[in-house]
């Protein structure tokens, strides 16, 4: 007898699904000896938290900060805007060289270590606001 993952009762041991909740129970057997197959990876990855910082200091101190301040003085607006999507392109670099390490990183045989979900924050939002930005900079 084992253990069902989901409902934690005990089912015979070759079952396929889980006779009191339905569920398939060898997929995540199957997942889990994929995730124990990789070994500790010593490497840090912090392109993605780096990704995240850029997109801030682009957001905040570039768009919000200098381009209210540059607003009131009736100064030129694009050049804060220019400036923050400089870094915008940095941080989806980051968070592309975040998810191209940890993919490398698996095909070796190792953890990954870069946080997926940063790397995706960085990248996509970075994509948004810099073209909110361009679209500003092209109207204006």
């Amino acid at each position: 007898m084992r253990e069902c993952p989901y409902c934690h009762k005990d089912i015979p041991q070759d079952s396929v699904y889980c006779y009191h909740c339905g569920k398939a129970v060898d997929e995540v057997i199957v997942k889990e000896k994929e995730v124990s197959k990789l070994k500790k990876n010593s490497r840090k990855n912090s392109w993605s938290k780096l990704g995240i910082l850029l997109f801030f200091v682009g957001l905040i101190v570039f768009d919000f900060i200098i381009g209210t301040m540059i607003s009131a003085i009736h100064g030129n607006i694009k050049l804060p805007y220019y400036m923050s999507l400089i870094i915008y392109v940095g941080s989806m670099v980051c968070g592309i060289l975040s998810l191209y390490i940890d993919s490398q990183d698996k095909k070796r045989g190792y953890e990954p270590n870069g946080n997926k979900n940063y790397a995706y924050i960085s990248i996509f939002l970075s994509l948004f606001i810099g073209l909110i930005n361009l679209s500003q900079v092209i109207l204006k």
